[in-house]
């Protein structure tokens, strides 16, 4: 009788501390590494250039979650890429920023504000979060002890694949990817040239003060921000570096 007494205590606190649990997997900070590919298609004459130079670049972000609100930003200990290498004559230099970047996302009020640096300056970017097309698989791999099932986005040209888990019941991701049935630990763009990984996640209360609507920069929608940034890359001659900028320039 005593043990059977003891064991109905134990169920008691266990069911007591489950609505606590639950709340927390609704709140918290995930950690990504954003990795991009530097494929750079050079002549043969030109390709030793290449030798020593990094393959590929990474950054760190953050992103705090809660109920329907999240924020995803830079993290800190970022560094930007500038390196460079002569063979032959000839000189490849590569520069990647990473600019500063805070994306808050509201689904209960399905709105966006991104606050963007964008060769020097900032934009206040605001609108809807995309809606987007998921045919979710039943392909099942594990991230971080977390279950995480494969989706891949239909409504692009460009080939992105998701890894989701219901464990975490908040419907957001990383750069602003939404949509599905939680939130979103792993992501390949592009036939893998750019991933974003979580690395660690972090289920604990999120204070209001960590999540605030970003105000600086100029206003514009998210329609007139692609107008300038394509206007802008094009006259520069730079190539969209996941997040950032890269600028390639090579002397002969």
């Amino acid at each position: 009788m005593k043990k059977d007494i003891l064991n109905l205590n134990l169920i008691l606190n266990l069911l007591l501390f489950l609505p606590i649990w639950l709340q927390a997997q609704e709140a918290g900070v995930i950690h990504f590494t954003e990795t991009v590919k530097l494929q750079i298609e050079l002549d043969e004459g030109s390709r030793p250039m290449m030798n020593n130079l990094p393959q590929s670049h990474s950054v760190k972000k953050i992103l705090l979650f809660k109920g329907k609100e999240s924020l995803y930003k830079n993290d800190t200990g970022n560094e930007d890429l500038d390196v460079s290498n002569s063979e032959g004559g000839g000189e490849i230099r590569m520069v990647m920023r990473n600019p500063e970047s805070i994306l808050y996302t509201d689904l209960a009020a399905n709105s966006i504000v991104h606050s963007q640096e964008f060769f020097g300056k900032q934009f206040l970017i605001t609108g809807a979060p995309q809606k987007r097309s998921w045919k979710i698989t039943s392909e099942q791999k594990t991230l971080l002890d977390m279950t995480c099932q494969k989706a891949v986005l239909q409504d692009t040209s460009m080939q992105v694949v998701a890894w989701f888990t219901t464990q975490i019941p908040a419907a957001f991701g990383p750069n602003g990817y939404s949509g599905l049935p939680g939130a979103i630990l792993s992501m390949e763009l592009d036939k893998g040239i750019r991933t974003i990984t979580a690395t660690k996640i972090e289920f604990r209360e999120v204070s209001p003060e960590e999540i605030v609507k970003p105000d600086k920069g100029k206003k514009v929608s998210t329609e007139e921000f692609e107008k300038i940034r394509k206007e802008k890359m094009a006259e520069m001659g730079a190539v969209n570096g996941g997040g950032g900028t890269m600028k390639i320039m090579i002397r002969n």
